[in-house]
């Protein structure tokens, strides 16, 4: 591309100007309200050194004196919108557009709005718009342009925008945002610091792929060295987004010409835009008052003269540089019109669902009582559908939320261990009998008993034992449910009959048998909190998007949470005692039934073991085998009193602890999850209520910042209105 592209802008001012100034009010209006914090805009941006004639360029665009001093620094982006009206005076207005920082700040946003100054433009001369640059500088609190620097403030540059609106009626519509000049030496007006703070702004600017850049360029100096040629390359590396600028053409040292005539004519870098060449007044010009009118005259005489003749007259000149510049914002901005709508229309949707998250304001008990209740309101609707395993959206099988279908399978998983590991000793089947006792080896003639006394002696049981009490436990499993029913029943002996039992005793067998339910039902019981507290955690995560509020919530209710743990516990320990402490008590009719069953598969099982090879059983020894002593027999009759009750014990104390602890204590509705509710916040004081739901510096901060771009979105979404596409 040697060549870019060649216009005719001769009837440019007749053309689309209604629209196009339409147009231009429109974006104008979204930059005032600071919408580009949000969304770039399309903007024209000069960038160039102090000493590049980009001042003189302005001048010469706007047709006002600057006050051109190439040696100070200005310290705030400058926005200069040139607009055609049926003024015959013309009027210029300045104001300030508050920057992000101040919009933090209402104070400060609100005393830079007031900064209006209104003049004609025969009272807008070099003086004049010094003293507007000192004095928004002052209302910005940063430096003057000719303060020195150690005269000056911490904050020494500003993200406001002053604003210098022009009108009349021989204005085209036109929109520039110039930003400092880039310097290389620290002065006394300027810092190394400054430096770098400059060109972080105008990196700022020019990055953003809506700007198209005006890089001015000192045409005494090489290309190679123009600094801000380097930094418009590394954002736009195709050209496409950057008009060059060839400034001070009628400084340029003879037989230099050629040089810069390559440039300007698109040979050497080249953009899209092509380039433009200038020529502007002098400070000795302006000292000799050569008003911009003789200084338009000049700058053609001078391109009419060779070697600078030899470029094309529309690439020359500030008369065909100014509509070429109104004409590329326009397609520029038309172009891009249709997309920012969207864009703003998505920052209101997106910024009005932020707001949503943080909920209402919360400055007044009456906000943070309707805040916390639609919180507690949210949270029960989330653990009732938890609870009842209805999910409105796919729930990953290990989600704490899934805290009813753990929790049965922990259920199920408790009642399988206490059926396994619940008893002391295994219960016998109904074809295992006491294992019969050796003889004793004391003989019967060494002890002084008649005939009759020994066989009533060993009638009652005791066949010596008493002798050699040692002896016999010796050749007993402790293991063993029969032996171990033996050695207690012998051990207990009281005033009762042969055969008989006392109920003590079988009261604290029982109580030996249960020894494991406390360990396996705390160990349930815990797991279950453990369970309860990671879904509580979970649903306060999903339902209390602030993280202060959700910490101060749990807090609160930490106490009545451990409260509740507690009560589970005791309830635990209760069940416990009631089943292991007192009485052994059942009207369950299964008592009675399952021991004559007992009984009954016994006596089958005998009679199988005593069937003949043809099938048939002799009654002699069928009544041999229920020829037991009274001791087997009142052992037997023990085991199967105690597997009965122990059973129906068992299964009732596995219910209740799923029925009383888990489901009423810790998931019923005074149980940890199902604390926070609307009773609780109603009953809240003031003081807590505050010190819960206030909202913090963050989140008020968050909330300001939001509120304040909603209203900027809005008003930009209102002002694009007037517009269909």
């Amino acid at each position: 591309m040697s060549q870019a592209r060649r216009q005719n802008f001769s009837n440019l001012e007749a053309l689309d100007s209604a629209a196009r100034s339409q147009l231009f009010d429109i974006i104008d209006r979204f930059r005032e309200l600071n919408i580009s914090e949000d969304i770039s805009l399309p903007q024209l941006v000069v960038v160039g050194d102090q000493s590049s004639g980009k001042s003189s360029l302005l001048e010469g665009l706007t047709e006002i004196s600057f006050p051109v001093a190439s040696d100070l620094c200005t310290r705030f982006a400058t926005q200069i919108v040139l607009r055609r009206a049926d003024d015959d005076e013309g009027h210029v207005r300045a104001s300030i557009i508050p920057g992000a920082d101040a919009n933090l700040d209402l104070d400060l946003r609100d005393k830079l709005l007031e900064f209006q100054v209104s003049l004609t433009e025969a009272e807008f001369g070099p003086e004049s718009f010094a003293k507007i640059l000192d004095e928004a500088a002052e209302y910005m609190g940063i430096p003057k342009p000719g303060d020195k620097v150690e005269d000056t403030p911490d904050k020494r540059f500003s993200n406001d925008i002053l604003k210098i609106e022009l009108s009349g009626p021989h204005h085209p519509h036109l929109t520039i945002v110039d930003v400092p000049g880039l310097f290389h030496n620290s002065t006394i007006y300027q810092t190394d610091e400054d430096k770098d703070l400059i060109r972080n702004l105008i990196q700022t600017y020019i990055k953003d792929p809506r700007t198209i850049i005006m890089a001015v360029m000192d045409g005494r100096n090489n290309l190679a060295n123009q600094e801000v040629f380097r930094m418009a390359r590394e954002v736009d590396p195709e050209g496409r987004r950057t008009v060059g600028i060839i400034t001070k053409c009628d400084a340029v040292q003879p037989g230099d010409e050629n040089g810069v005539i390559q440039i300007a004519s698109n040979k050497v870098e080249k953009l899209h835009h092509g380039w433009f060449a200038v020529r502007n007044r002098s400070t000795k010009e302006i000292q000799d008052g050569v008003t911009i009118q003789q200084r338009h005259i000049k700058e053609k005489e001078f391109f009419r003269k060779a070697p600078w003749s030899r470029l094309g007259r529309d690439r020359t000149g500030i008369e065909n540089l100014k509509p070429f510049l109104g004409h590329l914002l326009y397609e520029h901005v038309r172009d891009e019109f249709p997309k920012l709508v969207d864009e703003i229309n998505r920052l209101v949707i997106e910024t009005e669902d932020s707001l949503a998250q943080l909920g209402i304001a919360r400055t007044t008990p009456t906000e943070q009582r309707i805040y916390l209740t639609k919180i507690a309101n949210e949270y029960e609707r989330s653990v009732t559908d938890c609870l009842d395993a209805k999910f409105r959206e796919q729930i990953d099988s290990k989600s704490p939320l899934k805290i009813r279908t753990r929790i049965q399978n922990m259920n199920s998983d408790f009642a399988k261990r206490m059926q396994i590991e619940g008893h002391t000793r295994e219960f016998k089947d109904e074809d295992e009998e006491p294992k019969p006792e050796e003889p004793d080896e004391i003989t019967p003639p060494e002890i002084p008993f008649t005939r009759h006394e020994r066989e009533e002696h060993q009638v009652y049981g005791y066949k010596n034992k008493e002798v050699d009490g040692e002896n016999f436990r010796s050749k007993l499993d402790p293991e063993d449910i029969y032996d171990w029913i033996k050695v207690t029943y012998r051990d207990s002996r009281g005033p009762e009959l042969p055969g008989l039992v006392n109920y003590n005793v079988v009261i604290q067998m029982f109580r030996e048998q249960s020894t494991n339910w406390k360990t396996v039902a705390g160990e349930h019981v815990r797991r279950v909190v453990d369970i309860v507290a990671k879904f509580n955690a979970e649903v306060f995560n999903r339902v209390v998007s602030d993280d202060t509020v959700r910490k101060k919530l749990q807090t609160s209710l930490s106490k009545a949470t451990g409260a509740a743990i507690t009560q589970a516990y005791r309830e635990l320990d209760q069940l416990i005692e009631d089943e292991r402490s007192g009485i052994l008590q059942t009207v369950n009719v299964s008592f009675g039934q399952n021991q004559k069953t007992m009984r009954q598969k016994r006596a089958l099982c005998e009679l199988k073991k005593q069937r003949g090879e043809n099938g048939m059983v002799n009654l002699n020894i069928v009544a041999q085998m229920f020829n037991l002593s009274n001791e087997d027999t009142t052992v037997r009759d023990v085991h199967d009193i105690l597997k009965s009750y122990y059973d129906i014990s068992l299964r009732r104390f596995t219910d209740n602890v799923v029925l009383q602890v888990v489901e009423r204590h810790l998931l019923g509705k005074n149980g940890p999850v199902r604390l926070l509710k609307s009773e609780y916040v109603s009953g809240l004081e003031d003081l807590e209520l505050r010190n819960i739901a206030c909202e913090d510096y963050q989140a008020a901060a968050k909330r300001r910042e939001l509120q304040a771009r909603l209203e900027r979105a809005k008003g930009a979404q209102e002002a694009a209105s007037i517009i269909p596409f």
